[in-house]
């Protein structure tokens, strides 16, 4: 079953592409927009910082212009000529007014000409001269401004007056508020002044005008403009309909968008108005914008590769788990994972059930398990220290300071309901109510060893208590065997030991004291330092020493055998040991060695004698050295040629099979895992064969093979180097190429030229 290896993958790096990308497309766009937004403001705030300075600077013009006409009309020479009669020859009055008008038209006001009009007189005086040496041509403007209501105003000119329009005019009638004042002053602006302001209103963006209290322009960049009336832009509409004095709105003015900025002055009714393009400012803002979109697009590339190779290293584990577990079969075949995930919690899952269904198995097999080490135990074939790590399979800690084996025999079972085929289920229930009799915190696992049920008890008390509490023990044991199986049984009780490594001979004690009950009759409890006061020396036999012996045979290890051997046979004659201990030892060894031979299929006929020719033969030996050498040369030696010829046998049919397999498909993806399964040998093995028969290992083997072959190929036949190396299965010619010269010293090419 294959699944879609990468669809975590993708998923996970969707995320981080999503995670990583779009707080950056939000920051983005929420720094363009308050970027926009903020030089849009900057722009409209700047707008109405410049309308107001110009609105200043100009009123403060229009404001020193007009006080210097008030006092020039509040002069007495003035205010008392105005009902004269004068001309020309009135030359003391007229160089009076010059005086006058003189005073107030400085440069620094930029006042091109000042007019002293009588209306009840009908003359006119100016810089230039009186009524006819003035400027007659004003006459009719200055005639057209008396007219008005207004007592002091200003304005652009008039509109019986079409050319009028191009200067700006102060005008104040005297006396001040009067309803039939009697003449007026007149205040010409110089056109120089005007362009200044009109310089001051042109910005960057857009431009800017002043409208008079009819909305008419007065001042505006363009020329043409001035007089006429902006009631008919609709641009302008807010602007004219507002009553406010002062502020700024979004309009389109021929399909443009522009922002109207707009103040009205309260001193003289004009307005000062700024029209700004929103495109411009918006071309400015695409800087901006492209800008934040560079800067986008690389943290974007950054977060995509950060992504991919993050999402890799994330991936990997997940991958190697998935890798492991594919071959594991799931709980629901006939569904398909969706996933990854999904498929590594299906396969966690049948590993979770199979483990409970395990840990079930192994604990219904657990007794078993106590039991088998209890074996072991008993027989000597496991090592004290190796039985005390176990202990916490029978929920001990530490071995008990005082500890004996009891031993438990059926006395008979003639004249009882059972038969002696009912032996073996005896003693399975004698197990099963000592189990319940004695505490699991007082005993190991109960066993039947041989005809006789035998348990280690332990116990804190030592000395005569200990001895005590094994005796109640043992006879409570008795009665309720013969209570619940109502047959009659002897206990066997061993001397106290202190350690697991005097179990056997324990066991020995107390198998031997139930010998004792022939003369003390049945039902009898006996301890072995009652019956046999003097300890017997057991003589054990070494097992592990045997047993190290056959496996360095089995290894065909000469040396290790030698050592093995002698180290037995030392540990055998012990000193103060009985001659008939070692005939029974020897006799042992004598036994096992044919067994093992037996297991091995060694063909009887490498010794040379029957077993009762042996036997006879070992006990005429009269020494070690003796018992030694004939051990060595009848059974270790031979063994170890035979096991030797064996193997140099099988080593050499392994490593012609894989060499056989090498020369006829080396030009394909041969392994060293295909060869061992095809001869049915573990890989690892086949390996270490290999290398012993043929002093390199497989792979090398391969190589050498196939280099060889390339060798052959370039001289002998017109293959190109790429066909060559596409032939011996690697992945492209510049490992091939590598590969050749490494072994041969030379690259394809010059060795086809050497050729």
């Amino acid at each position: 079953m294959r699944f879609r290896s990468s669809s975590y993958l993708l998923k996970l790096m969707l995320l981080s592409i999503l995670i990583g990308t779009v707080p950056v497309i939000l920051l983005g766009a929420f720094a363009y927009y308050n970027s926009s937004r903020t030089v849009q403001e900057k722009v409209d705030e700047s707008n109405k910082l410049l309308l107001q300075q110009m609105q200043m600077r100009t009123e403060q013009t229009l404001r020193t212009v007009d006080n210097s006409a008030t006092q020039l009309l509040q002069s007495p020479v003035v205010t008392r000529v105005f009902e004269k009669n004068i001309s020309n020859h009135d030359f003391q009055l007229v160089h009076e007014l010059y005086k006058g008008i003189s005073l107030i038209q400085t440069y620094e006001l930029g006042i091109k000409d000042v007019f002293l009009f009588s209306l009840n007189k009908n003359w006119m005086v100016s810089s230039s001269g009186v009524n006819e040496y003035s400027a007659p041509e004003f006459r009719p403007m200055l005639e057209a401004f008396a007219r008005k209501e207004t007592g002091s105003f200003w304005t652009s000119g008039s509109e019986d007056l079409p050319n009028s329009y191009q200067s700006v005019y102060f005008v104040k009638k005297y006396p001040f508020n009067s309803l039939n004042p009697t003449g007026i002053i007149c205040v010409v602006l110089s056109s120089d002044v005007m362009k200044e302001l009109d310089a001051f209103l042109n910005g960057e963006f857009g431009s800017a005008f002043i409208l008079d209290q009819n909305s008419n322009i007065i001042v505006h960049r363009d020329r043409t403009q001035l007089g006429s009336s902006i009631l008919d832009q609709a641009y302008l509409e807010s602007f004219v309909e507002a009553k406010d004095t002062s502020g700024q709105y979004a309009a389109k003015r021929d399909g443009e968008e522009v922002t109207v900025t707009f103040r009205k002055s309260s001193y003289n009714g004009w307005s000062y108005v700024s029209v700004t393009s929103n495109d411009q400012v918006t071309e400015q803002n695409k800087v901006i914008g492209w800008f934040t979109l560079l800067v986008c697009l690389i943290i974007l590339l950054v977060t995509l590769i950060v992504a991919w190779f993050g999402s890799k290293k994330m991936y990997s584990p997940i991958q190697s788990i998935y890798s492991a577990l594919t071959s594991i079969p799931s709980l629901n075949a006939k569904e398909k994972p969706s996933g990854e995930l999904q498929m590594i919690g299906d396969r966690v899952d049948y590993l979770i059930r199979n483990q409970s269904l395990i840990m079930n198995e192994l604990k219904g097999q657990q007794i078993q398990l106590k039991e088998f080490f209890m074996q072991k135990l008993f027989s000597g074939t496991i090592q004290p220290a190796d039985f005390v790590e176990k202990l916490s399979l029978y929920g001990l800690e530490k071995p008990w300071p005082s500890m004996c084996v009891v031993a438990i025999q059926i006395d008979t079972l003639k004249d009882t309901r059972y038969e002696e085929a009912n032996r073996d289920l005896l003693m399975f229930a004698i197990s099963n109510i000592v189990g319940e009799l004695v505490l699991s915190e007082q005993r190991l696992v109960p066993i039947v060893k041989s005809d006789c049920q035998v348990t280690l008890i332990g116990s804190s008390k030592e000395g005569p208590d200990f001895k005590e509490q094994i005796f109640n023990l043992s006879d409570e044991i008795q009665k309720a065997i013969f209570q619940y199986l109502e047959i009659k049984v002897s206990i066997g009780i061993s001397r106290p030991i202190s350690s697991f490594a005097e179990t056997q001979q324990a066991l020995h004690e107390a198998m031997t004291s139930l010998k004792y009950r022939i003369g003390l009759g049945q039902e009898s409890i006996l301890f072995i330092e009652d019956v046999q006061p003097q300890k017997s020396n057991l003589n054990r036999f070494p097992n592990a020493g045997e047993q190290a012996l056959l496996d360095a045979i089995r290894a065909g290890n000469l040396e290790q055998s030698e050592m093995a051997l002698t180290q037995f046979i030392g540990e055998l004659f012990q000193p103060r040991a009985q001659h008939r201990d070692y005939q029974l030892s020897l006799l042992r060894l004598l036994i096992d060695l044919l067994k093992f031979g037996q297991e091995l299929s060694i063909p009887m006929d490498r010794i040379t004698q029957d077993e009762a020719s042996l036997i006879q033969s070992l006990f005429k030996l009269r020494n070690v050295q003796e018992i030694e050498h004939w051990f060595w040369s009848i059974f270790v030696f031979p063994y170890i040629q035979e096991l030797g010829t064996r193997r140099d046998s099988q080593f050499k049919h392994i490593s012609e099979a894989v060499i056989d397999m090498v020369k006829r498909e080396f030009d394909s993806g041969l392994t060293l895992e295909e060869c061992s399964s095809r001869i049915n040998y573990h890989p690892h093995y086949v390996s270490r064969v290999f290398r012993q028969e043929t002093g390199i290992n497989f792979g090398e083997y391969l190589s050498q093979y196939r280099i060889d072959m390339a060798k052959k190929w370039l001289k002998e036949s017109d293959m190109k180097v790429v066909e060559i190396s596409e032939r011996l299965q690697y992945n492209n010619s510049a490992n091939f190429i590598r590969s050749f010269r490494k072994m041969v010293g030379m690259t394809p090419g010059q060795y086809r030229e050497e050729g």
